[in-house]
């Protein structure tokens, strides 16, 4: 047999061999065990920095962190005993039996706030989009931002005349499938039925062509604004963080007032006392300029980080200029029958300190002025009495009755330059 005949026998056999192992490879689903159900664990959750899952008591994820896990697990199909736990903890969190199904893969989606946690079982099974289309569904993952409208336009498309690709996307809810052409989207998200509460804005992102994929929007600290995980289809997931802040201003002192943050006005020629309306700016450093009847009042720049929400209060202290950044915390509380309440000390020449109280019980300790109290959280209701006390005085700074406090609202009563009981007003922040 001569050198050229022995090399094509050879070169017949290995492709019978490859041929035949190719062939075994895809009747066992790619060495996959195709008894089994594919699983990923995937953690939306703003409360909690790292989850665990455990199934049948055993641990499948560990410590996986927001918009991680890409990585399917074979588990036994049909109904599994499981646990959501945070990492370290030996107490579950959330219990459930979710039921998959053999040879097919599913994300498993944890979302929720702290002490509040929910998941969704999403089946990844979907047939591929045609050539040259993705297929997209919706899921919104972000309790405190409520329900939501989804737009995908060209990248200089307004929304004034935009159809929502979604509207009024529920929490917890899994849209329907639906079907665009593939390439570069803007994505822009509101809340539901207002085109101008912006609420996350991506100027480029893509679908590719043939991709199931699905979008899940998530919570950010300051509870308006939402972020983004794009989870494709037994494949990679990317994270689409929001990139700004909400941004105001308030003077409780006399005074008229201009305000404006990297150009943008917070406070334009405003009289004192004002507590002026959230503005949505880019993160990052950014000029701060404020000017109180015409005389400037320099501070240093800001820096804003993504999803938070600030308000710059604009005070005297003994006649003095100044003004101090407050962290605003506008995520509805937990209970439905409840709303979060705080109090603002702005209120130029009091001496001491001053405690609030909603009909005669303590809703925040003694605050200094220029400060802000935690939040607290109040029983929903009308006709409510709020009262305002400096240590040592048997009258209030401030009073009102009849206050109405909604549920799922959020408040603060600012106290501000003033003879009782016209000396603060109850704002709804949300």
């Amino acid at each position: 047999m001569d050198f050229k005949t022995s090399w094509t026998t050879s070169r017949r056999a290995m492709l019978g061999a490859a041929a035949l192992l190719l062939g075994t490879l895809l009747a066992c689903g790619g060495g996959a065990d195709r008894s089994k159900a594919n699983l990923r664990f995937v953690n939306a959750s703003s409360g909690y920095a790292a989850l665990d899952l455990y199934i049948d008591d055993k641990r499948r994820f560990e410590a996986i962190g927001y918009g991680e896990s890409a990585t399917y697990a074979e588990t036994e199909p049909d109904q599994m005993a499981s646990g959501i736990h945070r990492t370290g903890s030996a107490s579950p969190l959330l219990t459930l039996a979710p039921a998959v199904t053999k040879d097919k893969h599913f994300t498993l989606l944890a979302y929720g706030r702290e002490g509040a946690l929910a998941s969704l079982l999403i089946d990844d099974n979907a047939e591929a989009a045609d050539s040259g289309k993705a297929k997209l569904r919706i899921v919104n993952a972000a309790p405190d931002a409520g329900e939501l409208d989804v737009y995908l336009t060209a990248a200089n498309e307004p929304l004034t005349g935009a159809v929502p690709l979604r509207a009024s996307v529920a929490v917890g809810v899994l849209s329907d499938f639906s079907t665009l052409n593939s390439g570069d989207w803007r994505l822009r998200i509101t809340g539901a039925g207002d085109r101008t509460d912006l609420r996350l804005d991506l100027p480029g992102i893509t679908l590719a062509t043939r991709v199931v994929s699905t979008l899940v929007l998530t919570p950010t600290t300051g509870g308006v604004l939402v972020n983004a995980l794009m989870l494709n289809q037994q494949a990679a997931i990317t994270r689409h963080p929001v990139q700004h802040a909400r941004v105001r201003a308030a003077a409780p002192n006399n005074g008229t007032m201009q305000v404006s943050v990297r150009g943008v006005p917070l406070l334009n020629a405003v009289a004192a006392p004002v507590v002026g309306a959230y503005q949505l700016l880019p993160v990052g450093e950014q000029p701060v300029t404020v000017s109180i009847d015409g005389a400037p009042l320099t501070l240093p720049n800001v820096t804003l980080a993504a999803g938070t929400e600030l308000t710059l209060l604009v005070y005297a202290d003994l006649g003095v200029p100044a003004a101090i950044w407050l962290i605003d915390d506008n995520r509805p509380p937990v209970s439905t029958s409840q709303a979060k309440l705080r109090l603002v000390h702005g209120r130029d020449g009091l001496g001491g300190a001053l405690s609030l109280k909603v009909d005669f019980l303590p809703v925040s300790g003694e605050i200094a002025l220029a400060g802000a109290s935690a939040y607290t959280t109040v029983l929903a209701r009308d006709g409510a009495r709020i009262t305002v006390s400096q240590a040592g005085d048997a009258a209030p700074v401030f009073e009102a009755t009849d206050q109405s406090f909604v549920a799922g609202a959020v408040y603060s009563v600012f106290v501000i330059d003033g003879v009782a009981p016209a000396a603060g007003f109850l704002r709804r922040d949300r």
